[in-house]
């Protein structure tokens, strides 16, 4: 689903595993150049960009097992605070237990999605992403995408 052109999207992502971040890079570059991937590789880099942006992300994939914070500890910091929680949350995880799947729902989550084992299915689940967020679903005015 191709986005409308005058719009960008923002979206950051929280993974300490570099190798990730390039794939997902050229996977959200693959769809298209209208949005921008950040990449965070530990959550304070993310909150400390976070409390100083004058925007917030459009969406926000975060990955759930990572050294300091984890996953359900940046949830449960951003719904602390009532600004931070109109950001559409995916956790972005290499395996998750029944429990933990529950809990990232219960701490607000908008979805959980399990990392792709190759780069073909890694294409399919951001196109699959961003047909969603950025196409079906209508983002709350602070986090919606704006015009260059």
């Amino acid at each position: 689903m191709p986005l409308q052109t005058n719009l960008f999207y923002e979206v950051f992502l929280v993974d300490d595993d570099e190798e990730d971040g390039y794939l997902l890079l050229n996977a959200f570059q693959s769809y298209s150049d209208q949005i921008n991937l950040r990449q965070f590789t530990d959550s304070a880099s993310l909150l400390a960009s976070l409390e100083t942006a004058q925007t917030l992300p459009s969406l926000l994939l975060l990955d759930m097992h990572m050294p300091g914070m984890n996953g359900l500890e940046v949830l449960s910091w951003l719904n602390q605070h009532q600004w931070y929680t109109r950001i559409p949350v995916v956790i972005w995880s290499g395996w998750l237990a029944e429990e933990e799947t529950n809990q990232c729902y219960e701490a607000g989550a908008s979805s959980v999605i399990l990392k792709s084992t190759d780069y073909a299915s890694l294409r399919r689940t951001i196109t699959s992403l961003c047909d969603y967020w950025f196409g079906a679903v209508q983002l709350p005015s602070s986090v919606r995408s704006s015009g260059h």
